[in-house]
């Protein structure tokens, strides 16, 4: 009576495929993961950088509400204008101008700028050597 044995090439075959799959399977998993963390760190700073520029535009309109205050006590002319500004964050800075309308007791203002602007000056990157054309 022969032994009949498993086949060894079908078992190191099924192995090699079971590991095979594995490895794909921890590298999608740790390529997931990374990506997941990168979303919420921009997902953070994005949060931050708004909690800052509605920071900035509370203090505008604040100091907006004080300037109507004293227009309307000193019965200023309609048309003046006023600008504010305030910095979000580092490099940035949130401008806003009104003028003031009408007269007497309806004494209002009209928003004529209000602008998110960069506080620092743009300089271009010379610092690699781009082919410039024949010389």
């Amino acid at each position: 009576m022969k032994k009949k044995g498993i086949p060894v090439m079908n078992v190191g075959i099924s192995l090699l495929i079971l590991i095979f799959m594995t490895l794909a399977l921890l590298t999608f998993s740790v390529l997931s993961l990374e990506n997941a963390v990168a979303d919420r760190r921009l997902s953070q700073k994005a949060a931050d950088h708004t909690t800052a520029y509605y920071d900035a535009a509370n203090r505008i309109q604040e100091q907006i509400a004080d300037r109507m205050q004293e227009a309307q006590e000193q019965n200023l002319a309609a048309g003046t204008q006023f600008s504010f500004q305030e910095e979000v964050s580092d490099g940035q800075i949130l401008i806003a101008s009104v003028v003031v309308t009408g007269d007497g007791e309806e004494r209002d203002f009209d928003v004529v700028q209000w602008q998110l602007q960069s506080s620092e000056d743009w300089e271009a990157d010379r610092s690699l050597d781009v082919y410039q054309g024949e010389q």
